[in-house]
């Protein structure tokens, strides 16, 4: 299950699903880590731009690795502090734990019951589209059931 675990969470930092973090307003004048911020300022956090940080991913942030989740041993899940796919902090994402069990228990299912792949001939594209949010491109996949055996 921790594998499991891990790659979801690789896959919500490698393809980040919500890029801009909802604005935010200063109340006062602020210093985060060097930088003053004035009150009545309008900030706007790029998760992007943390999820694919080299300072903090190293420097194959591009590549799917969900090791990075993985204690040593592979047996725990390790959460880094700047994993934040749902923002941090008491305005985070109120369904969190929510989407957290539902993603879990659909991609569970999903992955026992099917083998997922590209038609023959053809590879699954994991490019996305970018808006709002990011979606993966349309596209066909095979969905082969696995034996019950």
């Amino acid at each position: 299950m921790p594998f499991t675990e891990a790659v979801l969470a690789e896959v919500m930092r490698w393809k980040t699903i919500i890029p801009l973090n909802l604005m935010r307003y200063t109340l006062e004048d602020t210093e985060l880590r060097g930088y003053f911020i004035p009150k009545h300022t309008h900030v706007l956090g790029i998760l992007w731009a943390i999820d694919h940080d080299e300072r903090i991913w190293g420097y194959d942030v591009h590549v799917f690795k969900p090791e990075r989740f993985l204690s040593k041993d592979g047996k725990k899940i390790v959460k880094p502090e700047y994993a934040a796919p749902f923002s941090v902090g008491k305005r985070d994402c109120p369904g969190k734990s929510l989407a957290q069990i539902e993603v879990f228990l659909y991609v569970v299912a999903i992955f026992q019951k099917f083998m997922v792949q590209a038609p023959k001939g053809s590879n699954i594209d994991f490019e996305s589209l970018l808006g709002l949010s990011q979606t993966p491109k349309r596209q066909d996949l095979c969905f082969k059931q696995r034996s019950t055996v």
